[in-house]
This record gives C-alpha cells, sequence and structure tokens, in this order.
C-alpha cells in the first residue's frame, strides 16, 4: 500500500509541475510574445520592404547632404521598376553609394555646355530630345562636363538592356557613371524618396 500511495504522489507532482511548466511558459510567452513578433515584422520590413540609411558625402548636395537619413524603398524597385531622376541606393565595387537615375537601358545620351548670348546654358538630351533637370540649378548642370568623360563626347553613351547611367547632382564632386561606368539592375537595391532626417527637412526628396 505505502508503495501504490508513493506512485500516486510522483504522479501527481509530475502533472503539477507538467503544469506549472506550461502556465510559466504562457507567462513567458505574454511578457516577451509581442516583443517578439514585433522584432520579427521588423526584420522582415528592413529585409525586403524598406529600411533607413545615412548619407555619406557631398555628391548628391544640394539635394542631399552629408548625414542625412533617407528611407530606402526596396519593394519599389520590384514592384514599379526605376524611372528617370529617381534617386537610388548603389551596392557595388564602390560600396555603397547614392545617385540619381538619368538615363535608362536601350536610351543613347548626351550632355552639352554651351553659350547662348553670352550665357553659359546646359542641356541634357536622350535619344535627340532635350530632357529638363529642373531639379538642379544652371551652376550645378554646368559642371557635368568640367571634365573629361563620356557622356559629353559626340557619340555619348549607350546603354544596354539591365544598364542604368547615375550622377550625383553636385556634379563637380560626384564619382559616378562618368567615371566608374554603367550601373546594373542588380547593383541598386532600392529607390530613396523621403528622408527622414534632419527634422527640419522631413518630407518627399525632389525630384
Amino acid at each position: 500500500m505505502a508503495t501504490k500511495k508513493i506512485e500516486t504522489e510522483e504522479k501527481v507532482d509530475a502533472e503539477v509541475i507538467k503544469k506549472n511548466t506550461k502556465k510559466a511558459s504562457w507567462d513567458l510567452f505574454k511578457e516577451y510574445g509581442p516583443f517578439l513578433i514585433l522584432l520579427t515584422f521588423i526584420i522582415i520590413i528592413r529585409i525586403f520592404i524598406a529600411s533607413p540609411m545615412s548619407v555619406s558625402g557631398t555628391s548628391m548636395v544640394p539635394t542631399l547632404e552629408d548625414g542625412d537619413y533617407v528611407l530606402l524603398y526596396k519593394l519599389k524597385k520590384r514592384v514599379k521598376g526605376i524611372n528617370r531622376f529617381d534617386i537610388v541606393v548603389i551596392k557595388n565595387e564602390e560600396g555603397t553609394i547614392v545617385k540619381r537615375v538619368i538615363g535608362l537601358p536601350g536610351e543613347t545620351l548626351k550632355y552639352r555646355v554651351y553659350k547662348e548670348d553670352g550665357v553659359e546654358k546646359s542641356e541634357l538630351a536622350i535619344d535627340g530630345k532635350i530632357i529638363a533637370e529642373e531639379f538642379l540649378a544652371d551652376e550645378y548642370k554646368n559642371n557635368t562636363c568640367r571634365y573629361l568623360n563620356p557622356l559629353c563626347t559626340d557619340e555619348g553613351v549607350t546603354l544596354k538592356e539591365g544598364e542604368y547611367f547615375v550622377m550625383g547632382d553636385n556634379r563637380l564632386s560626384s564619382k559616378d557613371s562618368r567615371v566608374i561606368g554603367v550601373i546594373t539592375d542588380d547593383e541598386i537595391k532600392g529607390i530613396a524618396e523621403l528622408r527622414l532626417f534632419p527634422f527640419n527637412k522631413i518630407g518627399k526628396i525632389q525630384k
């Protein structure tokens, strides 16, 4: 009889321990579960949809300055594709850089700076059609051809499928397609449309 009583007590103790363990696990989940779910959600968003990133250097002045933070939309590239004058984040042998898309696959680009009535002017031609760069003042546009580059030759640059020509808005101080060559589609990681910092400049980036 004593043996049966001990076995019964052990069985009851085991059930109590099991019940308490389940309760403790549930309490732990209730406490930390929402945080873990949120963390997982944030990781998924950062990897596949959007993530903040900082701008380093002055190649995108006056549009973006050193230390600015932008929101990089990764999903938009896949859904809507890349359009002319989009500001994109590129990852290649140069590292991670931020530039503006000027030429699209299949296009021929030429750029020239000239004088008209004594006033220096500049223009971008794509497939023979003049394209306005309204986001830039002449003082920046006129620096596009300050040093020899294929964009400023009679032949210009013809892009193949999957190739893009990118430049920084600060044309005098930007290492871009004029120097490093065209950018391929897989090197473009996403599109930057929104400035997050500094706070007094939060909003959509000029295009």
